[in-house]
């Protein structure tokens, strides 16, 4: 019986060593809300006027883990994986905005001034990188990048009320009247690999809930280099607010 108690005990211990996953480490799983939209940074002078936004319901949804360096455990490293949706719908005035719209079954190239609506939704599987910074008990900032893969893409939208100059400023027009309109879709062009940054905080309400917000910025355009219908860059800006569960 003393041999039995004494190797259960080993047993214990041994189902018990410490190592690098259960030491120092934090696991959680948390979800998100986003807000914000696929934007140049600054309006460009061909956009005129934003008529309306609609961020749609973003969710995202992560799971990751949090390693603490043994010195003070004041300063970690989190490492996850984020399953997330990233969309806007916008009306907007332009003029002279380039674009490329369809038109009796073909594609048409120019110069269009008047209403322009965009529809963007896409999906990425995402890899977030952090430095964590607890501030107390339960206050933790973090920072660093993300790098995502795009899953499900949709850019599209319409043209009305207005005119378009085919290929250049002057060139024919084509006008767009008492309710005609013209397509577009870019859907094809999403870049297919996404990466930025990411700032927040998080405030820990007891040992294992949490609530958090964080800013993520795309350093890359949403659409591929070699796109040019689209005369300028546009980058994923979105305000991310959440809660979380510390196992």
């Amino acid at each position: 019986m003393i041999a039995t108690g004494y190797a259960q005990a080993q047993s214990g211990r041994s189902n018990h060593n410490p190592n690098f996953f259960n030491t120092d480490i934090d696991y959680s799983v948390q979800a998100q809300f986003s807000i914000g939209g696929s934007s140049p940074l600054g309006l460009p002078k061909t956009i005129r006027k934003i008529e309306s936004y609609n961020p749609g319901l973003q969710v995202g949804l992560e799971a990751n883990a949090t390693k603490w360096l043994p010195e003070n455990k004041q300063w970690g490293i989190r490492a996850g994986i984020r399953f997330e949706a990233k969309g806007m719908k916008t009306e907007a005035r332009v003029k002279n905005y380039l674009t490329e719209i369809v038109k009796d079954n073909s594609k048409v190239r120019g110069y269009y001034t008047g209403k322009v609506e965009t529809n963007v939704q896409n999906t990425y599987l995402t890899l977030p990188v952090l430095a964590v910074y607890k501030l107390s008990d339960h206050w933790n900032l973090y920072g660093g990048l993300y790098f995502s893969a795009l899953l499900d893409n949709t850019f599209d939208g319409n043209v009305s009320d207005g005119y378009l100059r085919q290929n250049t400023p002057t060139g024919t027009k084509i006008t767009f009247e008492e309710g005609s309109q013209a397509s577009y879709d870019f859907s094809d062009n999403i870049r297919k690999f996404h990466w930025g940054a990411q700032l927040g905080t998080e405030w820990k309400m007891n040992r294992h809930f949490k609530l958090l917000t964080d800013l993520t910025y795309g350093f890359n355009n949403i659409l591929e280099k070699d796109f040019t219908s689209i005369d300028f860059g546009m980058h994923n800006i979105y305000l991310n607010v959440g809660f979380g569960y510390n196992f």
